[in-house]
């Protein structure tokens, strides 16, 4: 039986193993520099998605992807399409409780755009008071991001949005559509900052503030782009797919708990 919903047959999801994960990308279509295509989060997140079914190819299932988040921010850069968070949180919970409806009672909600990390966080607690099923988010960096520092070139701050990680792998799946000719170096990291840091792989923000994308990036870049090489991408989504093949193994492995009314 394939791992590709989209290619299921309907008495094939009737006959299916109802323990699966199904896998649910959801990412965002928005500008990643010059030196990116705007499909840059939907590339990556399936990239991972798929990978994990062909290491787990009786494990899981993969949805299609939800290519449009959260990210109004980013509308001063052309070819932005943004979603408001209320939107998005019903859309994705008709997803799951469809899901839920036929059976299926693990879901993985796996991001690959920064913002929608609430959303989806959100979008999976709401789904599990609704359904009793499991349902998890993750955003596919933080599952590896020990493993990104040991592999990366860039300096802290080079890994934030179409700096070093996203170039580096997306170069590596589809090198004739990124030019890094084109990059430049936006490395914001502020060393003195306690509290915020938005390098993925260094420890992420404690804090969050989002300003409007076009007051602290000139290009739509934030990072370090120009050291990325294909080689290093590889290795960075690998490391995607492996972890994230073994958070699939632990949801496989979760009880569903019975819930108890102590009215």
């Amino acid at each position: 039986m394939t791992a590709e919903y989209g290619k299921l047959t309907w008495e094939q999801v009737r006959d299916a193993d109802k323990d699966r994960v199904v896998i649910l990308n959801v990412s965002a279509t928005e500008d990643h520099g010059p030196h990116m295509p705007l499909d840059t989060d939907t590339v990556l997140g399936m990239a991972v998605a798929n990978g994990v079914a062909e290491a787990a190819p009786d494990e899981v299932f993969v949805m299609p992807a939800i290519p449009y988040g959260f990210n109004e921010h980013h509308k001063d850069f052309p070819g932005v399409i943004w979603i408001q968070p209320e939107t998005l949180i019903n859309f994705v919970c008709d997803v799951t409780e469809s899901l839920a409806h036929h059976g299926f009672r693990r879901i993985l909600l796996l991001n690959s755009h920064g913002s929608n990390h609430p959303i989806l966080d959100l979008a999976a607690r709401k789904t599990v008071i609704r359904t009793g099923i499991i349902c998890v988010s993750a955003s596919y960096w933080n599952l590896c991001s020990d493993r990104i520092q040991g592999l990366r070139k860039s300096e802290v701050g080079g890994i934030a949005h179409a700096g070093e990680f996203e170039a580096a792998m997306y170069k590596h799946l589809h090198p004739d559509l990124v030019d890094l000719d084109k990059a430049e170096s936006q490395n914001l990291h502020d060393p003195d900052t306690k509290f915020f840091n938005l390098d993925l792989a260094a420890g992420g923000g404690k804090a969050m503030l989002m300003r409007w994308w076009s007051s602290v990036s000139p290009d739509g870049t934030m990072g370090d782009p120009t050291v990325a090489d294909a080689e290093t991408g590889k290795a960075f989504l690998e490391a995607a797919i492996e972890e994230t093949t073994a958070l699939v193994r632990e949801i496989r492995a979760l009880p569903i708990l019975p819930r108890r009314d102590h009215h």
